[in-house]
């Protein structure tokens, strides 16, 4: 009979607490369960509101998300009452964006799956030294300039919106706060100087030359003419510790696109769409649908379309595991985040690499410290845009009472956020928000199809059930936050329960 041990790895994430439960037969994973521990409620938070209330809520779902939130919020309102904003706010607002993505990238990379390498799983590999020199949590040398390089980035968002997180100064119409020249000048700086050290450290070249890397073979040369960048030492760790043949689910992926075009904001210059089974098509907003058939929630309708969803606790659903949603486009189960962002943009380096290894755990993490490299490029342009533009209109009056729908799609730092909204005489009749986390952490559907990590870990060897290694490998290069504490308890003898660390 084979030996049957449970893992709970308990994970904090966007919209609450997070689990993940294996079943694990003779070393390898046959069942996995992504469990969102912890309701919260925003969308009846939310309900019976006056609609500008979803600007000061929505932000502080997420710490680490709140300006994107805010943009999802301001885009569905802005989209119900089909305002365009003026090109300033856009360039004000693409640069809050693009700054809270770009930290959240670099800090998740350097301080989180980085950090893993450090582990006593890895102390007897070739780079155990120099990892742990470079990205040991709180003293690794790499790791504390990434620290401190990404609080410079924020000081962008600071200085456009007051503060962060939780800033609202983004509102339907435009901007509501307007930096003087001289403030611009200095989130200027503070973009130049995040760019230097991307190019010097991470990327080992400027943003321009790489940009012209665009195959597997001609990346590996640039990797082994920089040895000692943070990408060269990644994919040298990621090879010892096989992450390119782990952690792969599907070729499906989803992006709504990011960074407006502020001279005609309807249009995107990171592009939305979708791939499924490898093939590109244009999204269709239509497509996305809930499925609830195995959350905590009062199985009315089972499959829900965001403007209709309903939002009922019931912890004695039958089938229920989780707090969760189960977001699917066109009955399929997708999977979002930079690797998805980058694909269907259609970038040429990325898609080779999919092409040859697949989404497996060293290109999905890969694609998240890249992002940057593109984001860059735009926060300068727009930064630019915005000094050669300084005294142009930011504001447009919007309309505050009004009867309609909308949706804001944006692209977080994990992937794809929607929020749906419907008002009614200046009031929020309902509101629904389809997390990133949502979609990649989502739990089986009514065919039994499970999201992409519980899909992932499928068939995963862990050599060592008491330091999982390879299980926080996959579900971190998700970004579904950090990974803490795993409880280990021998299914045989349930008086017998490990405790471990897996990373920070």
């Amino acid at each position: 009979m084979a030996k049957k041990i449970t893992l709970n790895v308990p994970l904090n994430r966007v919209e609450g607490d997070l689990d993940i439960n294996v079943t694990i037969e003779d070393g390898v994973i046959v069942e996995a369960k992504s469990i969102g521990t912890l309701y919260r409620g925003f969308e009846n938070i939310l309900q019976g509101r006056v609609a500008l209330d979803s600007l000061v809520v929505t932000p502080r779902i997420c710490g680490i998300c709140s300006v994107t939130h805010l943009c999802a919020a301001v885009d569905a309102l802005e989209n119900a009452q089909n305002i365009t904003p003026p090109a300033q706010a856009v360039r004000l607002r693409n640069l809050s964006l693009l700054s809270e993505t770009i930290q959240s990238d670099i800090r998740q990379f350097f301080l989180m799956f980085m950090g893993d390498f450090t582990n006593e799983f890895y102390q007897d590999a070739p780079f155990y030294q120099e990892a742990t020199h470079h990205y040991e949590p709180f003293k690794g040398a790499s790791s504390k300039e990434a620290l401190k390089k990404t609080t410079e980035i924020l000081k962008v968002v600071a200085i456009i919106g007051g503060q962060w997180p939780h800033t609202s100064h983004i509102v339907p119409g435009g901007i509501s706060t307007l930096p003087s020249l001289l403030e611009l000048t200095v989130a200027q700086n503070h973009i130049e100087e995040i760019i230097s050290w991307y190019e010097q450290n991470v990327l080992g070249c400027s943003l321009e030359a790489f940009s012209k890397i665009e195959s597997v073979e001609s990346f590996m040369y640039h990797l082994e003419e920089n040895a000692e960048t943070d990408i060269a030492r990644f994919t040298r760790y990621a090879e010892y510790a096989q992450l390119f043949k782990i952690g792969k689910t599907s070729q499906n992926f989803l992006s709504y696109g990011t960074v407006h075009n502020p001279l005609n904001p309807s249009e995107r210059l990171i592009k939305a769409g979708v791939i499924i089974e490898g093939k590109f098509e244009e999204l269709d907003v239509s497509k996305i649908y809930e499925d609830i058939s195995h959350s905590w929630y009062k199985q009315v309708n089972v499959k829900q379309k965001p403007f209709d969803g309903v939002t009922q606790p019931d912890m004695k659903s039958e089938d229920g595991y989780t707090w969760a949603k189960a977001p699917r486009y066109a009955k399929k189960v997708m999977q979002t985040g930079p690797l998805a962002q980058a694909l269907v943009n259609g970038d040429k380096l990325l898609t080779s690499l999919n092409d040859k290894y697949g989404d497996c755990a060293y290109v999905r993490e890969l694609a998240r410290i890249l992002r940057p490299a593109i984001h860059l490029k735009y926060a300068r342009q727009d930064i630019q845009g915005a000094i050669e533009s300084f005294g142009d209109m930011s504001y447009n009056q919007a309309v505050e009472e009004f009867s309609g729908e909308g949706v804001g799609l944006v692209e977080a730092a994990r992937g794809a956020l929607g929020h749906w909204v419907r008002v009614k005489h200046g009031k929020i009749e309902n509101y629904q928000i389809i997390t990133p986390t949502a979609w990649n952490g989502s739990p089986q559907d009514l065919e039994g199809n499970r999201g992409a990590w519980e899909n992932a870990l499928i068939g995963l060897e862990c050599r060592d059930i008491k330091n999982p290694m390879e299980m926080g490998h996959v579900v971190r290069s998700f970004d579904p936050c950090l990974v803490c504490t795993v409880h280990a308890i021998d299914m045989q003898d349930s008086k017998q329960k490990y405790k471990f660390k897996i990373g920070l």
